[in-house]
């Protein structure tokens, strides 16, 4: 039987993948939720057919956009998996994960319906940031820190849908401080 192999994406390929990101962010930046697929294949100049063989639908473009942000975050989740206090441990997570769609408008309402749906491309393109956020928010759970009956999915997917506007000029939201409230046991 022959071995499997991957094939790397051509270069022209990869080129249009990388085109098409950068164009959709900015786009989602100016435009937010207006932004259509034929607009970021225009601004990223290609085709409508090359967009979608790279993104099947409008969640796909979006975990795209997201996938680095929830990489950090990922990371993130990581480093303050050892704090001494896990419950400000998790606040700052959020705090953190709070800001990702703030350059982007209209994404967080997005994000915050695929996080939701296990099936989207957006739950697939974060499963590792929320398993380690998982990890973290178990930790402040088992110390008796935060409240036992808020689960993961739950948690992000508020946090993710917190509305844009009345936001400091740095982004932050008064309303994660209640959700933050909340949360403690």
């Amino acid at each position: 039987m022959p071995e499997a192999t991957t094939q790397m994406p051509r270069a022209d390929a990869r080129r249009n993948r990388d085109a098409l990101v950068a164009a959709a962010a900015i786009l989602f930046a100016q435009q937010g939720e207006a932004t259509t697929f034929e607009d970021v294949a225009r601004a990223a100049g290609v085709g409508k057919g090359t967009l979608y063989r790279h993104f099947p639908t409008r969640d796909h473009l979006v975990a795209a956009l997201v996938q680095i942000r929830f990489d950090e975050l990922t990371r993130r989740a990581d480093e303050l998996n050892d704090s001494d206090d896990p419950g400000s441990a998790v606040d700052a997570w959020l705090r953190e994960f709070d800001q990702y769609p703030v350059r982007s408008r209209g994404l967080r309402s997005t994000v915050g319906i695929g996080l939701a749906d296990r099936g989207s491309a957006i739950a697939t393109a974060c499963l590792p940031m929320k398993r380690r956020f998982g990890q973290l928010l178990e930790r402040a759970q088992s110390a008796g820190a935060l409240r036992t009956d808020i689960d993961v999915t739950e948690l992000l997917t508020v946090v993710a849908s917190l509305p844009e506007t009345f936001r400091d000029p740095e982004g932050r939201s008064p309303f994660l401080d209640v959700v933050l409230r909340g949360l403690r046991a």
